[in-house]
């Protein structure tokens, strides 16, 4: 693996000058570096481009910091006419949106396009290794990138996922073309486009996502929301991410155990420094929760009840799915993607126009067979 030349983006003036490069490119190619593990609120910390083989990191911590930092590069990102090559790009597609109000266009993602060929493995660092046969470092991938300086080392491995992802997409459209799954590989980018971020800041409602929640009896859930509440806050306060606080499993068993004494408390395994510094605050939350329980948020998503011919229609997709994937030796999100399956599982085949992530190529395919199933 040899080092890549790269220009190296500190400050607006500059990146100004990347307006006309981006514009005049035959593809981009993009990722980023973000410092989610490290910071109670994530941002973006690099920027890597590949403008038609001209190469860029953008230190976009070094910029203002403002909405408006990357809108010299906004009208190439977001052309539908001038591809955009990813890798994984939902999370590229979340940050860009939620941090610079950019809506990626024309993606072509290699991790999307090697799934529906069905290659085992999807990761950058294997199709690097199978297309250009090249070992590339992974010592980085658990790296602060919020950090000042940056490690030369680390730089080399953020400017690779762009170097070589070109290469990567041109060989694996060939193969997507040969097999005749182009049209299906396409909705999939699409897909990967309409992702959205999560809101910025504490959401209430993600208590209901805490792994374990379902296992815990409904009497312990203000509980664990005055706990999840406070945890966020000081996760706000030192500045780190909440699970660096106290994981979720470690969270659920507060909640189930309910101590309300150091001996019962020391045996759940919190970390010595919140044992040391905020046992007695959690006890004290956790006994307050007991006595006067807060109000749960809402809950948005509500569990809905599925009824015995949905179920019958849902088994009776899979199996033609699973069938019809051996026949033609191709992945199940090829015949029948999980959003097409769900949807028509529960509202049947009448319009299958409007069933998510369909396509005109799988009902000119598959459309009477679908509607014979779901009948």
């Amino acid at each position: 693996m040899t080092e890549a030349n790269f220009e190296w983006i500190t400050n607006y003036d500059e990146l100004a000058g990347l307006e006309a490069i981006s514009k005049n490119a035959d593809w981009v190619a993009l990722d980023l570096e973000a410092n989610s593990m490290f910071c109670y609120q994530e941002q973006v910390c690099l920027l890597q481009l590949n403008l038609g083989g001209k190469l860029f990191i953008i230190d976009t911590m070094a910029l203002d910091g403002h909405v408006h930092d990357l809108d010299p590069l906004k009208a190439c990102l977001e052309n539908p006419d001038q591809a955009c090559y990813v890798h994984g790009g939902e999370y590229d597609v979340c940050c860009l949106k939620r941090d610079y109000d950019i809506h990626l266009q024309g993606i072509w993602d290699s991790q999307q396009a090697a799934a529906y060929l069905g290659y085992k493995q999807t990761g950058y660092g294997h199709l690097v290794n199978n297309f250009c046969e090249v070992e590339l470092d992974k010592s980085f991938s658990q790296y602060d990138w919020g950090t000042r300086p940056l490690d030369e080392a680390a730089i080399n491995y953020a400017i690779n996922d762009v170097v070589y992802l070109p290469r990567i997409i041109e060989a694996l459209k060939q193969e997507v073309i040969e097999k005749d799954i182009y049209e299906e590989v396409l909705i999939a980018n699409q897909s990967v486009m309409d992702s959205e971020p999560k809101p910025k800041g504490f959401d209430p409602g993600a208590v209901y996502r805490v792994k374990g929640f379902s296992r815990l009896h409904p009497s312990k859930h203000p509980v664990l929301f005055a706990l999840f509440k406070w945890r966020d806050e000081l996760a706000k306060e030192k500045d780190i991410p909440s699970g660096r606080i106290i994981n979720a499993e470690v969270l659920i068993q507060l909640a189930q155990k309910t101590p309300t004494n150091f001996g019962s408390l020391k045996r759940i395994r919190l970390k010595s420094w919140i044992l040391k510094d905020h046992g007695s605050h959690i006890m004290d939350i956790i006994k307050q929760a007991m006595r006067e329980p807060p109000e749960m948020p809402e809950r948005k998503i509500q569990q809905r009840k599925v009824d015995y011919q949905e179920k019958q229609r849902e088994q009776r997709l899979k199996d033609w799915r699973r069938s019809e994937s051996e026949r033609r030796e191709l992945p199940f999100q090829v015949i029948l993607p999980a959003r097409a399956l769900a949807h028509l599982k529960q509202h049947g085949s009448s319009d299958l126009n409007s069933v998510p992530q369909l396509g005109k190529k799988r009902i000119e395919l598959y459309g009477e067979k679908i509607k014979e199933i779901c009948e």
